[in-house]
């Protein structure tokens, strides 16, 4: 009798924590909706666009959601466009069911004079755009996202040193610590004599039912040329967290996917 009692209640404990997760996981999903409706509502009122309106590089933030509602996947894409051609090309770095796979990307896009537009993968279904003031929201079966132009960004550690706010959310999907997560905080970016990059802060955290209003974290960061970036960040007293960057927004806007094993994570860092 014990013994039955104990897995029902164990059953209910996993189907109530299946539950918060999936709440907690289409509030991020709201939270973002009202982020990419800001972008929308950004872009020119009466616009006309055309490809050019769509020209340069941009980092794309963009996720996928299972049938439960719950993260699939998350990624993260640099992509430049060719206004000329009709063409774009670049790299995107996924998280799909916590498998972290990185993939080039190619194909040819149109914008229409309403500023909607297609996008057409050399090998993949075609999405919708929207240009926005900014760069461009996306949609296609089951994900969405949204992009910010490059601009102007001084792409070196010392070119993003600075404060940011930082902000990620998704799930762990195995492990002793699966379940949705969330971290939000400031991180400050400096270089040291050698030039390396340099993070301390503070986050606030998430994880499953764990509540951390406050905890110091240090790391390290790293910028390439191309304003692609890898970050490196450990709350004291727990594991190291691997991030992939892009830069947007002439420096001041990190797009961030975490690259540990088992987690679909993603968020923004903002100065």
């Amino acid at each position: 009798m014990y013994s039955g009692s104990l897995q029902n209640q164990n059953e209910d404990q996993n189907k109530d924590q299946k539950e918060a997760d999936t709440m907690i996981s289409k509030a991020f999903r709201i939270a973002r909706m009202i982020v990419l409706a800001s972008f929308t509502l950004s872009s020119a009122a009466g616009a006309t666009c055309s490809n050019a309106s769509l020209s340069g590089t941009y980092g794309f933030l963009h996720l996928s959601t299972d049938s439960t509602g719950l993260p699939a996947s998350a990624a993260v894409s640099q992509i430049t466009f060719d206004s000329v051609t009709g063409t774009f090309k670049g790299e995107t770095i996924a998280s799909h069911d916590g498998v972290i796979v990185t993939a080039p990307l190619s194909g040819t896009y149109t914008i229409a004079s309403n500023c909607t537009g297609t996008g057409t993968p050399a090998a993949g279904v075609p999405f919708s755009i929207m240009v926005t003031s900014t760069g461009f929201v996306g949609l296609h079966l089951l994900a969405e996202g949204f992009a910010v132009q490059q601009g102007s960004a001084t792409c070196t550690n010392a070119g993003v040193k600075g404060r940011f706010g930082f902000e990620t959310t998704g799930i762990v999907v195995a492990g002793a610590d699966a379940g949705a997560v969330a971290f939000v905080g400031e991180l400050k970016l400096s270089v040291d004599a050698s030039g390396n990059g340099v993070i301390s802060g503070h986050l606030a955290s998430s994880e499953g039912s764990t509540f951390i209003a406050d905890e110091p974290v240090t790391g390290s960061y790293t910028v390439s040329p191309d304003c692609a970036g890898r970050a490196t960040i450990k709350p004291e007293g727990q594991p190291e967290m691997r991030f992939r960057f892009v830069v947007v927004n002439g420096g001041s806007q990190m797009l961030v996917i975490e690259t540990d094993p088992n987690t679909v994570v993603s968020g923004t860092l903002q100065r």
